[in-house]
């Protein structure tokens, strides 16, 4: 057949396409006017129903056309703007489906993006046997148009030969696939930048749902569950409510990109909020109000979509030998743990606390009965705040072993919520950042696994962490303060302290007093203490170390707060937790045990350190250097370059310092693909405005520093290394064009070429993230320097607007610590003026912030 020939005619085309853009227009604005999804799914869906049924029908006047079909998404019902149109051709005959491609043609010039498939019944039932994907689009089918008895026939084949055979290993099979692919798509409902369809509690598990209640209850929606007794009316009611809000989220992703696309990113995220009409509250953003919502209705989501699957799979029978233990309120019979009665959970926040102890315990399950009624009890303030289920519920926490699964099944049970009413603020709390990557409970309660992996060698780490961890005398402490140490994140600021006088309610309900109450607290006041000092200040500086120690007052505190802090910085992202940050915690942790020791222990320790550097330097320097270049260069670095730089490059160092007297300025550059970043180190006689020259010849070819180390050395000689990406933060590692930068670094450095201005610098992507930008001044940290510490929103230039304002008001800088976490930047500099001095004047402090402030916004 010449299919050219069979082309529909132009006149039908255009008044398809008119029909299709008028439709499309009218859905559209529908949309933005507030429609809800299912509003939206519906009359897309039964446009293009017509639209293919009126174009099957003009076609089918002439001879008989194939059996039209709907399969898939859209034979489920649910065409979102961009969601795929797939149909099938059901022929009876080879012959019979020769006329399909004439109704293609049409569509395609019609503007519609069809996938097709021709098949007969024989195929369709050889297909969906070998195919698990095809069965489930066939599962979905309804007829479009064409003959009524062909389809008939089609499902009873299906049913009798396909849909009703294997059932079980079909359902296992799709939960296994399910659960894959949510492991892909980051494995919790809680990322901060979720995939509507395939992530967890997205519309994937929907469909998952779908499939299984077809196959195994043979039913042809979910609401028909309802009168099988598998979901109660309340249960198909909140379902409805999520499945709604989650279609006409995704109609958004679909009209704001303009294409088929599930993924919410942070931009999407603001302009969605601001489509749906949330609004600022007093302590969350719009955007944070929206993401709460959302990952509540996916929770709902998922939470249904299990029901079906667990009421779906077989019931493990009971054995004749499977033992049968009284526990008190509850029974465990093999594994599983049964409720004696209804009554027992209502009301009683110890039996249900007993509950989830007696599971930990023998490793058992509840029973579905009982998982029920935890999910449904309520109990009021006098059952919080009985002393049975305080004692309990410490006692849960003062063992690591499987304690964040039990955490979590509190959490999924509604039941954490509940016990401590505070932790319902930070619930599906998505704090609208880069940084971290899940929301404010997933944060914690991750924080609290890696407590646990810690504990059982899982999760590496420094020994000190994990000796640290051993010697701890009451472990309940330390997990009590990791489960209460961002409740202030319910607020929109300073969350350290507003987290202090929430935690002092839940400790007053849990009887918590003493001691172990103040050292929760200061816990929870500075758990980001550790965090800030170690990558913001000198380490080697005995003011900073004596400040630290004599706010975290002992050993104990100690050991509490690094523990904390490495919980913390470990649950932002997976890759949150790096050997930089785990060296200079450990640094901070000894030193500051060295400190709570004599201050003449506390010398010799030092005194100790710095020879054992010293000596391995010498070690690996003697075949290349004199002795005397060697001894000559440790006595001119200062103490915290020979304590954190390692043995090869000072080696790289030396060398270079050798070649100044000739070169006057060396420069050298090494590719590090495994970290993801390129170290360039400049060495120079110190020259005022270096830093700001070589900040800004980086951010005009568009490169990024994520981090930078100033030295000088007693004989005026600065060492500068600088760690370099590309703007979307990846390695950029072509060597001709770090070789004209060098060339052109030469130039700024030598005074025959100034860096432009800062018009001419590309951004980094579009930050949608709630950076506050913020200039503070340390006059107490150093006795040298003060010490200016910068908070701001990342951005390619950004290190070389601050270095260039910082050289415009004449400050001198001796060190800097550049700390960049997702999009917020944070950079401490180690300034003096002009003569070597503090700045202490105020007047001159404030005109120093107000020029900061000015390039940092």
């Amino acid at each position: 057949m010449n299919l050219v020939n069979q082309h529909a005619t132009p006149a039908f085309d255009g008044s398809l396409k008119t029909l299709l853009d008028e439709e499309n227009a009218v859905i559209r604005q529908m949309h933005f006017s507030g429609a809800p999804g299912a509003e939206v799914v519906q009359r897309r869906t039964a446009f293009i129903d017509r639209a293919l049924r009126e174009a099957h029908g003009r076609l089918s006047a002439s001879s008989p056309m194939p059996a039209l079909v709907a399969i898939g998404g859209y034979g489920r019902g649910e065409l979102n703007p961009h969601s795929d149109i797939d149909i099938m051709f059901l022929s009876r005959d080879e012959a019979d489906g020769k006329r399909a491609p004439e109704l293609l043609y049409l569509l395609w010039d019609a503007g519609l993006d069809v996938g097709y498939s021709v098949r007969t019944m024989k195929e369709c039932v050889s297909l969906a046997r070998q195919d698990a994907k095809i069965r489930t689009s066939l599962m979905e089918s309804r007829l479009i148009a064409g003959d009524s008895s062909l389809y008939a026939e089609f499902l009873a084949s299906m049913k009798s030969d396909v849909f009703y055979r294997k059932v079980r290993e079909f359902n296992t099979e799709k939960i296994a696939e399910r659960s894959a692919t949510r492991l892909k798509f980051g494995g919790s409902i809680y990322l901060r930048e979720p995939n509507v369809k395939e992530g967890g509690g997205g519309l994937r598990d929907v469909h998952t749902a779908l499939w299984i209640a077809f196959a195994h209850f043979r039913v042809f929606s979910l609401a028909e569950l309802v009168a099988l007794g598998v979901v109660t009316e309340g249960q198909y009611a909140v379902f409805l409510r999520s499945r709604n809000f989650l279609w006409r989220v995704r109609n958004e992703l679909h009209y704001l990109s303009g294409r088929k696309n599930d993924h919410l990113t942070f931009d999407l995220q603001e302009q969605a909020a601001r489509d749906f009409q949330y609004r600022d509250s007093k302590h969350l953003f719009a955007v944070e109000r929206f993401m709460k919502a959302y990952f509540l209705h996916a929770r709902n989501i998922k939470e249904f979509s299990n029901l079906i699957a667990e009421a779906a799979l077989p019931k493990q029978p009971r054995r004749w030998f499977d033992r049968k233990q009284a526990l008190g309120p509850f029974t465990l019979i093999g594994r599983i743990l049964i409720p004696a009665s209804d009554k027992e959970c209502e009301g009683n926040a110890s039996a249900v606390l007993t509950a989830f102890e007696l599971a930990r315990t023998h490793h058992a399950s509840f029973s579905d009965k009982l998982k029920a009624l935890i999910r449904t009890c309520r109990i009021d303030d006098s059952a919080r705040s009985a002393p049975e289920a305080a004692a309990i519920f410490l006692g849960i926490l003062n063992n690591p072993d499987e304690l964040s699964e039990t955490l979590t099944l509190m959490k999924d049970l509604r039941f954490l919520g509940r016990y401590l009413p505070e932790f319902r603020a930070i619930q599906t709390l998505a704090r609208h950042d880069y940084y971290h990557l899940y929301t404010v409970d997933e944060h914690i309660l991750l924080a609290v696994k890696n407590l646990q992996g810690l504990w059982s060698g899982q999760f590496s780490a420094p020994t000190t962490l994990r000796e640290a961890f051993a010697g701890i005398r009451k472990r309940w402490i330390l997990t009590l303060a990791v489960l209460l140490h961002d409740l202030g994140k319910a607020y929109r600021s300073d969350h350290e302290s507003h987290g202090v006088p929430i935690a002092e309610a839940i400790l007053a309900r849990l009887g918590v007093t003493g001691e172990d109450r103040l050292r929760i607290l200061f816990l929870i006041g500075n758990h980001l203490l550790m965090s800030n000092l170690s990558q913001r200040r000198e380490l080697s500086d005995p003011n900073v170390i004596a400040r630290f120690s004599r706010t975290v007052g002992d050993r104990e505190n100690l050991a509490l707060l690094y523990l904390l802090t490495f919980a913390d910085i470990s649950a932002v992202h997976p890759s949150s937790w790096t050997q930089w940050k785990a060296t200079l915690l450990q640094d901070l942790y000894l030193r500051s045990l060295h400190h709570f020791d004599t201050s003449v222990q506390a010398v010799e320790a030092e005194h100790a350190r710095l020879l054992a550097a010293s000596v391995r330097i010498r070690e690996a320097a003697h075949r290349l250097f004199a002795p005397e270049e060697i001894d000559a260069f440790l006595a001119a670095m200062p103490e915290p370059y020979i304590l954190s730089t390692s043995a090869h490059r000072v080696i790289e160092h030396i060398e270079m310092m050798k070649r100044l007297p000739v070169e006057k300025l060396a420069i050298e550059y090494r590719h590090y693909p495994e970290k993801g970043y390129t170290e360039l180190t400049v060495c120079a006689y110190d020259a005022y405005g270096m830093f700001y020259r070589t900040a800004g010849t980086l951010a005009a070819k568009n490169l990024n520093i994520v981090r930078a180390q100033v030295y000088t050395s007693k004989n005026g000689v600065m060492i500068d290394t600088f760690r370099v990406t590309d703007p979307e933060g990846k390695i950029y590692d072509y060597n001709e064009a770090w070789e004209s930068l060098r060339s052109e670094l030469r130039k700024a450095l030598s005074g025959h070429f100034r860096p432009p201005g800062t018009g001419f610098y590309a951004q980094a992507r579009a930050s949608a993230a709630m950076v506050v930008a913020s200039v503070e001044f340390d006059n107490e940290s150093s006795d040298v320097f003060t010490i200016i510490d910068i908070t701001g929103r990342d951005r390619v230039g950004f290190l070389y607007r601050v270095t260039k304002a910082l050289y415009e008001l004449n400050l001198d800088i001796g060190s800097a610590k550049i700390v960049t976490e997702g999009a917020r930047v944070m950079d401490s500099f180690y300034v003096t003026d002009l003569l070597r001095r503090k700045i202490i004047d105020s007047v001159r402090l404030a005109k120093i912030k107000e020029a900061l402030v000015s390039v940092i916004e």
